[in-house]
C-alpha cells in the first residue's frame, strides 16, 4: 500500500486516505489472526514458533547483504543455501549470461533508514505439522553496483563508464520460511516486490 509521500492526503483527499487506512487496519487484523493460528495451532507442545520482529529485520538486512554480494560475485553456491528456488534460477540465468570478462562489484554504502516490516503473514498448509511464513521488510540504503572488464593498472579496475555510481536505493524483500514437521527451517529470500496501488473502492 502507499507509503510515505505516496499516501493520499488527509486534507486534500480524506475519503481516500481513510479508504487507505481502513484497509490497512483489517489487513494488519488478518495478518495477526494468521500468526496467532500459526504460532498456537501448528504445534501443541513447547517450544512453539517464535515472532520476533526485531530478529526478522536483523535478518532480512544480513540477507539482502548476502544476497546481492553473491550475485555480483557469481557465487552460486551462497545463493542456494539462503534463496528460494524460483529466485536462485532467475540469478544463476543471469550469471551465466554475462560476459567471460565481465564481472560484478557491488557496494553496500549504508543503510539510510532501519528496515520496516510492511506485512508478516503466516498461514497452515494442509499438511499437519506444516505451515508457511511470509514477510516484506523495507530497505532503504546506498549502494552501487559496477561492471569491471579488466585493470587499469596494479591497483585499479576497469570500470564500465555509467557503472559503479553511487545510488539511492528502495526495495522491498520478501522472506519465507517453513515449518516442517514442527520444526522451523531457516529464512530464505523469496524475491522482491513493490509498494501495491490504493486499493479499489468496495462501492
Amino acid at each position: 500500500m502507499p507509503t510515505g509521500p505516496r499516501k493520499p492526503s488527509i486534507f486534500r483527499q480524506p475519503r481516500t486516505r481513510l479508504r487507505l487506512e481502513w484497509h490497512r487496519i483489517k489487513t494488519r487484523a488478518t495478518e495477526l489472526a494468521g500468526l496467532f493460528t500459526y504460532k498456537y495451532t501448528i504445534k501443541k507442545t513447547k517450544p512453539r514458533p517464535k515472532l520476533g520482529r526485531r530478529q526478522i529485520k536483523s535478518t532480512a538486512q544480513a540477507l539482502y547483504r548476502q544476497m546481492y554480494t553473491a550475485l555480483a560475485e557469481g557465487d552460486v553456491a551462497t545463493l542456494s543455501t539462503i534463496c528460494t528456488e524460483g529466485l536462485l534460477a532467475t540469478f544463476r540465468s543471469r550469471i551465466e549470461a554475462r560476459p567471460p570478462n565481465e564481472r560484478m562489484r557491488w557496494t553496500l554504502h549504508k543503510m539510510t533508514h532501519g528496515p520496516k516490516i510492511v506485512s508478516n503473514r503466516a498461514g497452515m498448509l494442509p499438511v499437519k505439522g506444516v505451515g508457511l511464513r511470509q514477510v516484506v521488510v523495507r530497505l532503504r540504503s546506498r549502494q552501487s553496483l559496477a561492471r569491471i572488464i579488466g585493470r587499469r593498472g596494479p591497483d585499479q579496475d576497469a570500470v564500465v563508464e555509467g557503472t559503479g555510481e553511487e545510488k539511492k536505493v528502495q526495495e522491498y524483500l520478501v522472506l519465507q520460511r517453513r515449518i516442517w514437521k514442527g520444526k522451523e527451517q531457516p529464512w530464505m529470500v523469496w524475491g522482491t516486490t513493490q509498494e501495491s496501488p490504493l486499493p479499489e473502492s468496495d462501492d
